[in-house]
């Protein structure tokens, strides 16, 4: 079973890599673990119930307890980085295309680090490449 929307929105996701990492205690316990993960627990309490129902995470010790990844959890999260992995991995293909039209190798060299980083889209690199500037706006 997957989440309802078929993906991850990317605080589930974020929420599955923290638990991937270590068990968490419940929002309501330890806020302050939340915010050091850099997650607002108003919306882990939000997404919780989803996470939940369809198996992705357990509760351990009722309401108040520990929270941990389940193995359809991790299957599902592997899944969305592959996913990430592999239209990253398409982007700096497409990418090599601008290089071979006679971009400076240090500004297509640059350009190319940031997208394979995950920091540019290929829009943002290959407006780098003709303009010096990234344009768009940087990806979520």
């Amino acid at each position: 079973m997957l989440v309802p929307s078929g993906q991850l929105s990317p605080l589930q996701q974020h929420l599955l890599r923290e638990m991937d990492l270590c068990d968490l205690p419940a929002p309501e316990t330890a806020p302050e673990s939340y915010a050091a993960r850099d997650l607002d627990t108003e919306e882990v309490r939000d997404a919780l119930p989803t996470l939940l129902w369809s198996g992705l995470v357990e509760q351990l010790g009722g309401d108040q307890g520990t929270l941990r990844l389940t193995p359809l959890g991790a299957a599902v999260l592997r899944d969305a980085e592959c996913g990430e992995l592999t239209a990253r991995l398409s982007a700096v293909a497409s990418f090599a295309d601008t290089m071979s039209q006679g971009a400076p190798p240090r500004v297509a060299g640059y350009a190319l680090k940031r997208l394979a980083e995950g920091t540019w889209t290929l829009g943002q690199a290959e407006s780098y490449v003709r303009t010096g500037h990234a344009g768009g706006s940087a990806p979520s």
